[in-house]
């Protein structure tokens, strides 16, 4: 054989070699097909995280119901000892008691969509006795009925989660009433506190917790001034009642009962809260 037939015959081989070879992929192909990773992600995601990707909404309306624990300051506490002193009383000194308690009811209202400046309308009832807590003097006692209302405006720093501390400013209108027991070595006199209109403003700060989208509890302190505005003495024509003469009384007019007089009082409280329109993040 020459030369050339050797050549065709080597370029015959190469080319089955070389078809055979492509069919042994192919069926390798065939047998081994190569796998596509899903990257969609199907499943529910859980709660928390859904939680943490959606934005929170503040409530349009907050409704606050609760209870304080009250202490007065200055001429509503009594003497340093807190007890009553029916010279003290008498002569106008202070109001003779010192301690009480009461409730309130809030409606809280965002003024825009953030939610964190709220407007405020409170309706209130405290109550001192100055036979609260402490024992009973034996020169008598005293005890005073506070309604009020106040309008007031407040910050709330995480309106859309779950914890919210916040800071306010009210001001108040109060009805101020009462009645004390004067005791001496012979008798035992009662006086009546006639109704009085005072103005005054408190501030507060507080913490709301948010244990769902529409329940939670707050725990606050207010400061309350509430006779602020329209102090007045007078004498009453009836001697078994009395004005609440909280206004210092200047040259020789005697007026019982009267003298300068700060009804300031501090309140540690505590409620309940419902939410309208809030959804929580936390």
């Amino acid at each position: 054989m020459n030369k050339r037939g050797k050549f065709i015959i080597r370029i015959i081989l190469i080319s089955v070699f070389l078809q055979f070879a492509c069919m042994a992929a192919f069926a390798q192909d065939d047998i081994s097909p190569i796998s596509k990773k899903d990257t969609f992600y199907n499943s529910i995601a859980d709660a928390r995280i859904i939680n943490m990707i959606k934005p929170g909404k503040a409530p349009r309306v907050t409704i606050s119901l609760g209870g304080s624990y009250n202490i007065g300051h200055l001429d509503l506490a009594a003497d340093d000892n807190a007890s009553f002193r029916k010279d003290d009383f008498e002569s106008g000194r202070n109001f003779g008691t010192r301690y009480g308690y009461g409730g309130y009811i809030t409606g809280k209202f965002a003024i825009h969509k953030e939610g964190n400046v709220r407007l405020n309308v409170t309706a209130a009832y405290n109550r001192f006795l100055s036979n609260f807590v402490i024992s009973e003097s034996p020169q008598g006692k005293v005890f005073y009925n506070v309604f009020s209302g106040a309008l007031g405006i407040e910050n709330n720093f995480n309106p859309d989660k779950k914890a919210k501390p916040f800071v306010g400013l009210d001001l108040v209108v109060s009805m101020i009433s009462g009645e004390a027991t004067l005791i001496s070595d012979t008798a035992e006199f009662k006086l009546k506190i006639k109704n009085a209109i005072r103005f005054g403003a408190s501030v507060n700060l507080g913490f709301e917790y948010a244990f769902s989208n529409n329940a939670g509890i707050q725990l606050g302190y207010k400061l309350t001034y509430a006779n602020l505005i329209g102090k007045e003495s007078k004498t009453s024509t009836n001697p078994s009642e009395t004005y609440l003469n909280d206004e210092k009384v200047t040259g020789e007019t005697v007026i019982p009962y009267a003298g300068w007089k700060q009804f300031l009082y501090s309140s540690i409280f505590a409620g309940v809260n419902i939410y309208f329109g809030m959804r929580n993040k936390k």
